[in-house]
């Protein structure tokens, strides 16, 4: 008949479950003395020898031999004196490092942005954060404002930054950064190019190329209703023109023409210009916004509003400086 096998992870299950008592054997190996021992661990002396016998059973060796007036460790006890401070030590660094990821001070920030953020500053945003949050890693992903929307209602990103017109009141925290003036995007082969200012019904003949319903239905509505306070009924070219690289394209090609941010300039689209409409309304002015889950405000989250805030305003500031050196001269 075999003998049964011994099951090699006992011990070892043992010890985890009796994790607590090295704390116990480390101060009665400093103190060398169970009454010193047990009130510097706030205890009662019986209490203290209970749990060192119950970790002597979990190591499965004798780890100190007592006396009247002393204790002293084993040979076995002085070597497992050193695991025991290294293990200690583990727990208070895991336990650290638990806590700076659930303070938001380690661990992965995921930051989604649309093509046209790019265009505000947020590169030396995210430079400041890593240089006040090093150990959080950041983790950057580009789509457009509607999908970012989605991600954060299912938590697989953490801030966006988007396009106002695709949020709804109150679901997300939520921070202006800055409004954008709109501009008309026409190809530059149509004589439309040739103008210098116009007005909303100036296009009202051309096609015109609008972010679909289904994604971005405060601009599209938006579009639709100036054009109709403007008096006409916008043509609107068929497809689905989510892509503002898309839509751009289509421009260049002789589409039609789109209303767009004055960020879009920066993206280079050869055989497309840019024209200032005088008379757009104030709802179609394009809104930068920072937004977040309330659930994911956590440090690195907070200093990243702060660190926007703070541009964002100094933008203003430099805008209205502007605005009255200009009118002064």
């Amino acid at each position: 008949m075999k003998k049964p096998v011994k099951d090699a992870s006992a011990p070892s299950d043992a010890l985890l479950a009796e994790a607590h008592r090295l704390r116990h054997f480390v101060a009665l190996a400093e103190e060398g003395h169970y009454g010193k021992a047990a009130e510097r661990l706030g205890m009662d002396q019986p209490t203290l020898s209970r749990s060192i016998v119950r970790l002597e059973q979990a190591v499965g060796a004798r780890l100190l031999v007592r006396s009247a007036r002393a204790v002293a460790l084993t040979p076995a006890g002085e070597i497992f004196e050193k695991e025991a401070r290294a293990l200690i030590a583990q727990a208070q660094l895991s336990s650290s490092v638990v806590r700076r990821v659930q303070d938001g001070e380690m661990g992965n920030l995921r930051i989604g942005f649309t093509p046209v953020a790019m265009f505000w500053v947020l590169p030396d945003v995210v430079r400041q954060l890593r240089v006040a949050y090093p150990d959080v890693r950041i983790v950057m992903q580009e789509a457009q404002s509607y999908q970012h929307v989605e991600r954060l209602r299912e938590g697989s990103i953490d801030v966006a930054f988007v396009n106002g017109d695709v949020l709804n009141k109150g679901e997300f925290e939520t921070l202006l950064l800055e409004r954008a003036r709109v501009l008309a995007a026409v190809p530059s082969a149509w004589p439309v190019a040739r103008s210098k200012r116009l007005r909303l019904i100036d296009l009202a003949d051309l096609p015109f190329i609008i972010v679909p319903n289904e994604t971005s239905p405060n601009t599209h509505q938006a579009t639709l209703s100036a054009c109709r306070a403007a008096g006409f009924v916008p043509t609107i070219v068929p497809g689905d023109n989510t892509e503002v690289l898309s839509r751009l394209g289509m421009v260049a090609s002789g589409f039609g023409v789109m209303l767009t941010s004055e960020y879009t300039r920066a993206l280079p689209v050869e055989g497309v210009v840019y024209i200032t409409v005088t008379d757009l309304p104030d709802y179609l002015n394009w809104e930068l916004v920072m937004a977040w889950d309330p659930r994911a405000d956590t440090p690195a989250v907070r200093a990243l509003a702060e660190i926007c805030d703070s541009i964002a305003k100094s933008k203003v500031k430099r805008a209205a400086w502007r605005g009255r050196a200009l009118a002064a001269g």
